[in-house]
C-alpha cells in the first residue's frame, strides 16, 4: 500500500466519522428545537414545566449514554475482542 493509498483511507475515514457525528448532533439540535412539541405530546402532565423536564430528561438521558455506552463497550472489547462486542445486541 502507497503513501497516497494510505492517506486517501485515512482521509475517508475521518469522513465517515465526522459525518457520523454530524448527523448524531443534527439529532440532538432537532431533538432540543421541538422539546417543547415532544413534551406537549408525550409527556401531558398537568404543568406545562413538568412536561417540558420530563421532555429535557429524555434528551440528557440519550446525551449521556453515548459516553457511558462507549465505555463499557470499549471494555468489554478490550476484555474478549473487537467482533463480539460489535455484534452485541440487547434483546
Amino acid at each position: 500500500m502507497g503513501a497516497s493509498a494510505d492517506r486517501r483511507s485515512k482521509f475517508w475515514s475521518v469522513v465517515r466519522v465526522s459525518s457520523g457525528n454530524f448527523l448524531e448532533m443534527y439529532d440532538f439540535m432537532v431533538f432540543g428545537y421541538y422539546a417543547t412539541a415532544i413534551a406537549h405530546t408525550f409527556f401531558p402532565a398537568g404543568s406545562e414545566f413538568a412536561s417540558l423536564m420530563l421532555s429535557l430528561m429524555t434528551f440528557g438521558a440519550g446525551f449521556l449514554m453515548r459516553p457511558l455506552g462507549a465505555i463499557v463497550l470499549g471494555a468489554y472489547a478490550t476484555i474478549t475482542a473487537v467482533a463480539p462486542a460489535c455484534c452485541l445486541r440487547w434483546d
